[in-house]
């Protein structure tokens, strides 16, 4: 698949440990029953399992560092003063540890690690330009990616998982216009940062349900998506309050991210060609006065055009090609949420409490009421065909569900179940199949998470992940992935 997430840096220290340096001693060293390395990583994630049911850490020390909202605090009172006149620093750490246990080419696991750095601007509040901001993020990817190192599928076990680099992500800078009604970018853009993406989805851990692979897997070496980026433009218009319109147009081909290692390969010709992307967003009951659940709905299209393969070449894989002549697709989200935890609260209305008094001297000032809290359950899904004959996928599809605060005392922890279905295009089958590779035709994954805060910057992610048809084929049976996934905020 495209490698929208899928790459990392081996100079990370802990990928030194855990990644072995063949595939017959990565598979011996992570699962061979002498190994303390696995042995101690699978008992962490038995601990984790068995601990859901605890209370959240008692952080009764106001200087506690798990206190902290950030990691890193407040900078000696720096970070609040920046904030205040626009200037927003942001430094995530994203740990995926995975292995697989069955099926696929061999079993095996491997450290993939994405360090996040970015800046924002508000302009106005900096300098003040009226509606104007500026974004620059950059990417650190270390480590390996288990799919193709281990699985040999194509809807990635590891969403974050790349070339190992440090890369610019995005460089852009905005104008907002008309109260924002109108609005106007420009710059390396990732159009997975808008496009055909759904908040409820980002909780999964495999990369299909990120970017959809209908669009990833047709694009030239994924198009302009995680971890990579192309110059653009991006118009965005807002006629009313619960409607958005966006249109993009990029250069098309990011090349691939062994040639692209800084994400500053910038071509206008044909090699780079151009991509169209075209989406629009209704949403409704989003203010908390609504009476209905909230959600949304998105529709979209693109087109692509650029220089196509060269020499005779002819792709003979179920994943991205290097270069594509032309392509379009059509896609369609929803994102609903079903069902809103109402918790009671006592407010008080007493004029002792504005004097200071104890409210508790006179009850009958207390009254209950009924607020939205972010515990429910959220829905998602999600659907794509790209109708052109060289497409390698044709059809793709996803659904999921997440539920916030399932467990009692823990109401930022996410439990998700998801899967998602890519459909090989007609010529790719038939290539597949006039090559002799078995039950050709598609290859879907089905994914159980579990996201535990454990303390306001930092959460740990079990996850286990079913992958059927292992690179569009039978050759190879079918994977089990388990793993885990670790995210702090600095």
């Amino acid at each position: 698949m495209r490698h929208k997430v899928n790459n990392i840096i081996n100079v990370d220290p802990l990928s030194q440990i855990i990644l072995p340096a063949t595939k017959q001693v990565a598979s011996k060293t992570l699962f061979g029953m002498n190994n303390k390395i696995f042995k101690r990583a699978l008992f962490l994630f038995l601990s984790f399992c068995s601990w859901l049911h605890a209370d959240p850490i008692d952080l009764t020390n106001p200087f506690n560092l798990l206190n902290q909202q950030r990691l890193a605090g407040e900078f000696l009172g720096y970070r609040p003063k920046a904030e205040t006149n626009g200037i927003v620093l942001s430094l995530q750490s994203v740990s995926d540890l995975l292995g697989n246990t069955r099926g696929g080419e061999m079993q095996g696991g491997t450290y993939s690690g994405l360090l996040n750095l970015g800046l924002a601007i508000d302009l106005q509040k900096a300098i003040g330009w009226e509606g104007a901001s500026f974004k620059n993020t950059w990417l650190w990817l270390y480590g390996n990616d288990v799919s193709s190192k281990f699985i040999g599928n194509s809807l990635t076990a590891s969403s974050i998982a790349g070339q190992p680099a440090f890369r610019c992500y995005e460089l852009w800078l905005q104008q907002n216009l008309l109260h924002d009604a109108i609005s106007l970018r420009g710059g390396l853009i990732p159009v997975d940062t808008e496009f055909m993406v759904s908040d409820t989805a980002n909780l999964f851990v495999n990369s299909t349900f990120g970017p959809p692979p209908v669009f990833t897997m047709n694009m030239p070496n994924g198009g302009p998506t995680y971890p990579m980026a192309t110059p653009g433009l991006r118009l965005a218009l807002q006629p009313t309050s619960w409607l958005t319109l966006r249109s993009a147009f990029t250069q098309g081909n990011p090349f691939s991210q062994w040639d692209n290692k800084y994400g500053f390969d910038l071509n206008f010709g044909q090699a780079g060609g151009l991509l169209n992307i075209n989406e629009a967003e209704a949403d409704w009951c989003k203010d908390t006065s609504s009476k209905g659940l909230p959600g949304y709905a998105k529709a979209g299209f693109w087109f692509q055009t650029g220089q196509g393969p060269q020499g005779g070449e002819e792709q003979f894989n179920f994943g991205s090609p290097s270069s594509s002549a032309y392509n379009n697709g059509f896609y369609g989200i929803i994102d609903q949420k079903l069902s809103v935890v109402q918790e009671k609260a006592t407010v008080s209305s007493d004029k002792n409490v504005v004097a200071g008094k104890d409210p508790a001297a006179s009850p009958a000032s207390q009254t209950a009421s009924c607020i939205c809290s972010p515990k429910g359950l959220s829905s998602f899904a999600r659907i794509g065909f790209s109708p052109d004959q060289s497409s390698i996928v044709g059809f793709y599809t996803d659904m999921g569900l997440t539920y916030t605060g399932l467990i009692p005392t823990r109401d930022a922890d996410k439990l998700g179940v998801a899967f998602g279905y890519a459909q090989m295009g007609c010529q790719c089958r038939q290539s597949f199949q006039d090559n002799g590779a078995s039950g050709s035709g598609f290859e879907s994954v089905a994914e159980l998470t579990y996201s535990m805060r454990l303390a306001p910057a930092i959460a740990i992610q079990p996850d286990l992940q079913y992958i059927m048809h292992p690179g569009g084929t039978q050759q190879n049976g079918n994977a089990l992935v388990v793993g885990m996934r670790a995210v702090v905020d600095f």
